[in-house]
């Protein structure tokens, strides 16, 4: 998801809340007037608010407040009401990246907007679309819609918070698009009307930054914190925090990198911003990274991880049926389940961490046993040179660490990328089972309400949704315990010993960790992946640990290739990593194809030479290709190349299926 910083701006200038207390506190003081309140404007207007409250936590519960309050307004004949949650719902899914639904309710909401001939939610409205398209990067529609909405705003007889927005969003896309004149300009402008808008005065340090007036950026960033300070803004407070973090960074300054990133992740508010808690997390995993303090690298990692997927991750489902329970059956109901609830969630967070642990153990010592064999050969080989040459023992000494280093170095950072593939998986149902979690929470909250009220048809209702959701955190439990066990099949060490293995699933299963290995490294990196799988294959007989490591540095080598081009090459220029399985006879071919930079053909006789790579200095030991070409022939197959300069490469490992196959 883009910056949200846009969206920020509609929630404080529009509804010039700031939150001075606790979501939590203003959700249950909405709902209690929701509980008194008729079917009438008021109540749409107790929806629309309570919306907000969600609008930047959690986009779905606020989808659905706003679903509740177009219902009504439609009901009641209510317009203006209409308008506004059809606004709201494409705000929603905008936050959400569903930038085509959103459009859909953006433009429904600004129909209904026209036929009212309200110049005041006819700005609103314009800038809402305009928001939607700067965040699908359509600049060219977005500042369409926002002059739009300026033509609306200046209409009116006063000074509005809608002209105000609509200058800042302005200065917002003209800052994104590098057309800074503009952008310095329109900031101005917008900060004319208030001087009370932190999230411009971070635009306007951003500008400044861009402009290379450093100190006049950094004034703009610390009166957007104290504003923001003041205002108890947090949306705010981590995004100026974490972009002077990154200045201090570029300047060589770390510790005040590392100060700020830090203050930034600390905030009290911070959870309730997901995309700033994550870029946040994401630097500082990388500055202490720099400085080598794996502890605080890993722990950042993770948690950068762990909020990427959540954000991508929400669903929430409700399907109502009658059910035929008295009320005796329902309270008993609702406590077993309260308790059946948490017992699992508590399992599953046992078993994932246990797990976890486990398999970090088994890593850890299996490359321990590594190292101390590849140690006691090496001291074995040195006294045997020791007694026939002493002026060769030195060199020969210094060659074989070197090599063992370089060895182990590879290993790591293939079980580092298979590492991250594995997490991503896991953090899928895990995301499923926290979220349904929370929604029986919010469920058997209001069957309390519910039952007190004897509205014992909604009860059972509700009682259904949470039995279906109990369901479906049951499902995703199960399917990360199954994810867990099969990535441990992968992770054991190589017995040697071939075995029948479905190539395809094993091909495909790789290019997935692969992947979200390197996305885990850098959420910038992205690439088209395209397969072509034989269904005749069937089962071969490989040692499937082996064959394994082979697919995992071909795709890695091949996502390089097509980053490295993606550098250089024009906008046109799309990254794609094609995988294929074919059989020919008693031959099985796996292909790995790319449309990266290819091989230059002075150097294509060398690239299964050990030590050889065409990586630059400290990004490659030479050794992946040369240590998969003698895992294929060892398997009595063939690994081969085809490439052309400037148009990519072709890898294709050749199999042969034994009787037994």
């Amino acid at each position: 998801m883009k910056k949200i910083i846009t969206f920020v701006f509609f929630f404080i200038l529009v509804y010039n809340t700031g939150i001075s207390q606790t979501q939590l506190d203003s959700r249950l003081l909405l709902k209690q007037k929701l509980a008194l309140a008729k079917e009438d404007t008021s109540r749409v207007n107790l929806f629309s608010d309570l919306v907000w409250t969600y609008m930047f936590t959690y986009e779905d519960t606020a989808m659905m407040y706003a679903n509740k309050a177009l219902e009504l307004s439609k009901k009641i004949g209510y317009k203006k009401g209409e308008a506004q949650s059809l606004m709201q719902i494409s705000l929603a899914l905008t936050l959400l990246g569903n930038f085509t639904s959103g459009l859909n309710y953006g433009f429904e909401g600004l129909a209904k907007c026209e036929a009212m001939q309200d110049s005041t939610m006819l700005a609103f409205a314009y800038n809402n679309l305009s928001v939607c398209y700067r965040e699908q990067e359509d600049y060219k529609a977005a500042l369409e819609y926002v002059y739009k909405a300026l033509k609306f705003s200046n209409t009116l007889m006063v000074d509005s918070l809608a002209k105000s927005m609509a200058l800042g969003y302005l200065s917002s896309v003209y800052e994104r698009t590098n057309q800074l004149d503009s952008a310095l300009y329109y900031g101005h402008k917008a900060n004319d009307f208030t001087k009370k808008w932190s999230g411009l005065y971070m635009v306007l340090g951003n500008i400044y930054l861009k402009l290379k007036k450093r100190d006049a950026a950094f004034n703009y960033y610390k009166e957007g914190i104290r504003l923001a300070e003041e205002q108890l803004i947090y949306i705010d407070l981590v995004d100026i925090y974490n972009k002077m973090s990154i200045e201090y960074e570029m300047a060589g300054n770390t510790d005040s990198s590392i100060y700020y990133a830090q203050k930034s992740i600390n905030i009290e508010g911070v959870a309730s911003y997901p995309e700033g808690e994550l870029r946040t997390s994401r630097q500082l995993a990388h500055l202490y990274e720099k400085q080598g303090i794996k502890d605080s690298t890993i722990k950042y990692l993770k948690l950068s991880e762990f909020l990427g997927n959540s954000l991508m991750n929400r669903q929430k489902t409700r399907e109502a049926q009658s059910l035929a329970f008295n009320d005796q059956l329902v309270k008993q109901k609702l406590s077993t389940l309260q308790q059946e609830n948490q017992n699992k969630i508590k399992m599953y967070v046992l078993l994932l961490l246990v797990l976890g642990s486990l398999s970090i153990a088994f890593i850890l010592w299996r490359n321990n046993r590594h190292k101390q064999k590849a140690n006691n050969l090496l001291h074995r080989q040195k006294e045997e040179i020791n007694l026939q040459r002493d002026k060769a023992e030195k060199a020969y000494s210094e060659l074989k660490t070197t090599q063992a280093q370089l060895i182990q170095s590879e290993k790591m950072a293939s079980l580092g990328e298979l590492t991250a593939g594995i997490a991503h998986e896991i953090q899928n149902p895990l995301n499923f089972v926290n979220n349904f979690s929370e929604v029986n929470k919010e469920l058997l909250a209001e069957m309390k309400e519910e039952i007190e009220k004897g509205n014992y048809e909604e009860v059972k209702a509700l009682a259904k949704d949470v039995e279906d959701n109990e369901e479906k955190i049951n499902h995703h439990g199960k399917r990360a315990d199954a994810i867990v066990k099969g990535m441990l099949q992968h992770s054991q060490t190589s017995t040697g010993v071939k075995e029948p293995t479905d190539i395809n699933k094993l091909a495909d299963e790789y290019l997935r960790l692969a992947y979200h290995g390197l996305r885990a490294k850098d959420k910038s990196f992205n690439a088209t992946m395209k397969t072509d799988y034989d269904e005749s294959i069937g089962n071969i007989s490989i040692i499937p640990q082996d064959i394994g490591r082979v697919l995992l540095n071909l795709y890695n080598n091949a996502f390089y290739s097509v980053t490295e081009k993606k550098k250089q090459a024009d906008e046109s220029y799309e990254p794609t990593v094609t995988v294929s399985t074919k059989r020919i006879g008693n031959k099985v071919l796996i292909a790995v194809k790319d449309n990266g930079n290819g091989i230059p053909q002075k150097v294509v006789d060398k690239i299964f030479q050990p030590f050889f790579t065409t990586k630059p200095t400290g990004q490659g030991t030479g050794l992946g290709l040369s240590l998969s070409y003698d895992i294929v022939k060892a398997h009595g197959g063939e690994l081969k190349v085809e490439t052309k300069e400037g148009e990519g490469s072709e890898f294709i490992i050749v199999l042969l299926r034994t009787n037994n196959s």
